[in-house]
């Protein structure tokens, strides 16, 4: 009597053990918001949209994540609300331990080297980023990728704006030039391409005046102080001040259309959507 009531209680501790695992295991959405904001198109005038635009930054890491945000798209983007966005991800589940994920591969997006997008790509680019977490990845079927880690990832969604595929985005690079990619899933870029120079001789503070003055550049970064000479330059010039949150200055021709850097990390300012324009634009302190 004694041994079946020991068998009983195993029985029940194990089956109690069982389905608390399956509950903790169970996924359950994360709400993700459309990503059509993210690519608004647009709308130049016949001709316009066949620009290739300078821009003069300031050398550094932040050029790197400029330029790789234009060619290269992140899963999430977390949007100025909090909600998340899926950009590159139709569908987004996370178990309640936090160690299964299972990602949904946007359908139908190209790829700058012709193929589609699919599970089995996504789990060859993200092989690196799973490795240093001791994850690893298994493809359901075409579009849905499941990922496995022995630790507790409750933040992934997090890590998921950082993580990258490489040829996802509107423009392809080759060193510190963009050019469009003409088959974007999303539609046509407004812009042919940018040409970006960090030569540190330009970024002194009376080549830099000059530049903006003879419209050299579309737009013009300069991070540290300007003679008030070489002030007075820029002021008479068609360029916009903006101020961003790092300390660094923008000066945007007004020209520029749509072009709204990201005030909080400039470096993910998108250009998808922004063309020049043939015409000046009237002055808009707010940065357009």
């Amino acid at each position: 009597m004694k041994a079946r009531l020991i068998l009983v209680v195993v029985v029940l501790l194990a089956l109690a053990a069982g389905g608390y695992w399956w509950y903790q295991d169970t996924l359950v959405p994360v709400p993700l918001v459309s990503n059509e904001a993210l690519f608004v198109p647009g709308q130049p005038e016949f001709g316009e949209d066949e620009a290739v635009v300078e821009a003069l930054l300031p050398p550094g890491p932040g050029v790197e994540a400029f330029l790789v945000a234009q060619s290269s798209l992140a899963l999430l983007e977390k949007a100025p609300e909090g909600d998340w966005i899926g950009q590159l991800l139709s569908t987004l589940e996370g178990s309640r331990h936090g160690r299964r994920w299972r990602l949904g591969v946007r359908p139908g997006w190209r790829l700058q080297d012709g193929t589609m997008l699919d599970a089995t790509r996504m789990a060859k680019d993200l092989a690196p980023e799973l490795g240093r977490l001791g994850g690893t990845s298994r493809v359901i079927d075409g579009t849905t990728l499941d990922l496995r880690f022995k630790l507790r990832q409750a933040n992934l969604p997090t890590l998921l704006v950082q993580w990258r595929i490489p040829g996802s985005g509107p423009f392809m690079r080759q060193g510190l030039t963009l050019t469009r990619f003409e088959r974007f899933t999303p539609g046509r870029p407004g812009l042919a391409g940018v040409k970006v120079a960090t030569d540190p001789a330009l970024l002194e503070s009376r080549a830099w005046a000059e530049s903006l003055a003879a419209r050299r550049w579309a737009w013009a970064v300069f991070p540290g102080q300007v003679a008030p000479e070489d002030m007075a330059k820029v002021r008479i010039a068609p360029y916009d001040e903006y101020r961003m949150k790092d300390g660094t200055v923008w000066f945007l021709s007004r020209r520029m259309r749509r072009l709204r850097p990201d005030p909080s990390d400039w470096t993910r300012t998108r250009l998808f959507g922004t063309w020049k324009s043939s015409t000046e634009l009237p002055y808009d302190p707010l940065g357009f």
